[in-house]
């Protein structure tokens, strides 16, 4: 795409039932938006959108959870899982996040270390611009600061 394109922007069709997904495509970077609950019955879809995404490699994957009110473990282990995959593609992938349904169990199950969070997609902007040769978004992120809210 070109810089100067307009971002292309498309909801997936989910199963009756389920959330939706929207996906963002820009120049530089893809999002992948998820809301409402997620379990392990969505791993299958998001293994196909993301899987799909990765294909295309684009400069930065982002799975923006800050719509999502409950996120099961199958799911944050298959987006630390995806992570992965993504470094050794050499693409940046992180999760979008600050709210505690995901925060918590992440940080519970020992994911944090895994999976890249960002608090807002403006976070991942300006990390995409500032530290692109450093390998952001690539490596495991840093043990997330505490935070009243979340630790309860």
């Amino acid at each position: 795409m070109h810089s100067n394109a307009p971002p292309l922007s498309l909801t997936v069709l989910c199963p009756a039932g389920r959330p939706a997904t929207t996906l963002t495509r820009t120049a530089r970077s893809t999002v992948v938006t998820l809301a409402g609950e997620l379990d392990s019955a969505d791993v299958p879809r998001l293994r196909r959108i993301l899987s799909g995404e990765l294909v295309l490699r684009p400069a930065t994957l982002l799975a923006d959870l800050t719509e999502v009110t409950f996120c099961s473990a199958r799911v944050l282990e298959f987006l630390a899982e995806q992570a992965e995959t993504a470094r050794f593609a050499g693409v940046r992938f992180a999760a979008v996040a600050q709210q505690r349904a995901v925060l918590r169990p992440l940080a519970l199950l020992g994911l944090d270390r895994a999976l890249p969070v960002v608090r807002s997609l403006d976070e991942a902007a300006l990390h995409a611009r500032t530290r692109r040769r450093t390998g952001w978004l690539t490596e495991p992120s840093q043990p997330l600061p505490s935070h009243p809210e979340i630790d309860r």
